[in-house]
């Protein structure tokens, strides 16, 4: 016993010994550092911490196949890395949202070696600006495509908020009422903008933002090739001030008035209810939902709709459908209502030539069709062009009113439907 004792000590004391042995390879004492440079404007390409990065490979041992390693890109658009061997790599961004680029080969690194690599975006976002009012936060700028032959689909122009100098894709407030603000394409940028290089002013908003707070803010657009990572605006710095406040008297506007319109539940696939808006039981014929509609492509394509339909004879009916909401109008005057077909909505539609109002009513509710003559004003836009259509109705009452403005419709034919890309209350007088 006592010698199978010894054995195990000697064993255990031999591993120690061999653990203690000196590593005789010098820590890594390279370095490199630089800059990802815009080859439009010749600046750093902003991007967001960590977003994408310089893939790297040692060229120095020509016997081995060489094993990738990764420089992370910082949010302004440089590099930094101070722990690398010495030796000749090959370099190459990749991940990021720019054309191809071809590998930068047999760069030395030792000491500290600088080298800066040129890409070029896929879009730039040029002018950006934003206004605050009260707590309401509006950004706007204007999208460029310089090279369109062979750019992927335009995604999306999204709003970035942070509480934090860092704002961008890996760090922003998520939450709705945001993110439903951004405007989705999903189509060429010739379908989007035409044959162009510089899109319309875009404006996001408003955003709701909270009294006391800063934010830091910056818009982000994308195209769909593998990566889908964003082109950034620059990111500016927003006070709230401690007291600021939304203007008691200040019109009221349609929540949830604007493509892509926000739903409160929905079917999975395509309809629902939407967020911010009444119906009646007419108009929720798709097993209890209406209002909502997010096109045929199913939940990965969900198109964020206002809509309604009756497309065949084996659908329930809409008879008297209504679609609203209800205001507290602060003052006397003349308010216009307007209905657009015309805008970014991607499934607009306006089919069939059955009744079809926008109404704007006093009180909680909006008359029937056949007590249509008893609201403020009403229009039947039924055959209004689906791609450039635009209805409004004014009305005018003499103090303060709750006043409901939305739409009524029967739709009893075949091939009946409404898709409409925003609505806006507003005073003229």
């Amino acid at each position: 016993m006592k010698k199978i004792l010894y054995i195990a000590l000697g064993i255990l004391l031999m591993s120690v010994t061999a653990c203690m042995e000196v590593d005789n390879w010098a820590e890594p004492d390279a370095g490199v550092h630089g800059r990802v440079i815009d080859s439009y404007t010749g600046e750093n390409l902003l991007t967001a911490q960590g977003d994408w990065g310089i893939r790297i490979w040692e060229r120095t041992w020509k016997e081995s196949v060489p094993t990738p390693q990764s420089l992370s890109v910082k949010q302004d658009g440089s590099y930094n890395n101070s722990k690398l061997f010495g030796g000749t790599y090959d370099m190459l961004p990749y991940g990021g949202p720019f054309w191809p680029v071809d590998t930068l080969q047999d760069v030395v690194f030792g000491g500290n070696t600088e080298q800066d690599i040129t890409v070029t975006p896929y879009l730039q976002l040029l002018g950006f600006e934003y206004a605050l009012n009260g707590l309401k936060l509006t950004l706007s700028c204007v999208v460029k495509a310089p090279i369109r032959q062979g750019l992927p689909n335009l995604i999306e122009v999204k709003p970035f908020l942070s509480l934090s100098q860092f704002c961008g894709a890996t760090n922003y407030i998520d939450q709705a009422d945001y993110n439903n603000k951004r405007i989705q394409y999903n189509k060429s940028w010739t379908e989007a903008f035409g044959d162009v290089e510089e899109s319309t002013v875009l404006h996001i908003g408003p955003l709701p933002v909270k009294a006391g707070y800063t934010y830091y803010v910056r818009l982000g657009a994308n195209v769909n090739d593998a990566n889908k990572k964003y082109n950034y605006s620059e990111i500016i710095k927003v006070v709230v001030p401690a007291d600021a406040q939304n203007d008691p008297d200040a019109i009221p506007d349609f929540k949830n008035g604007t493509y892509p319109f926000t739903k409160a539940d929905w079917d999975g696939t395509r309809w629902g209810n939407l967020a911010d808006w009444k119906t009646n039981a007419a108009m929720r014929t798709r097993e209890g939902r209406g209002g909502y509609d997010g096109g045929w492509e199913g939940a990965a394509n969900d198109r964020k709709s206002l809509g309604f339909e009756h497309w065949n004879a084996g659908e329930t009916a809409i008879v008297n459908g209504k679609l609203y909401q209800t205001f507290d109008l602060p003052v006397a005057g003349t308010y216009r209502f307007t209905m657009s077909l015309a805008g970014d909505n991607p499934i607009k539609a306006n089919g069939g030539n059955d009744p079809r109002y926008i109404v704007a009513a006093l009180g909680e509710d909006l008359p029937d069709i056949e007590n249509i003559a008893t609201a403020l004003a009403s229009t039947n836009f039924a055959g209004l062009n689906q791609d450039t259509g635009i209805a409004t109705i004014d009305f005018t009452i003499d103090g303060p009113k709750k006043v409901s403005a939305g739409f009524v419709v029967n739709f009893t034919g075949n091939e009946q439907n409404v898709r409409a890309s925003f609505v806006k209350l507003e005073k003229i007088n």
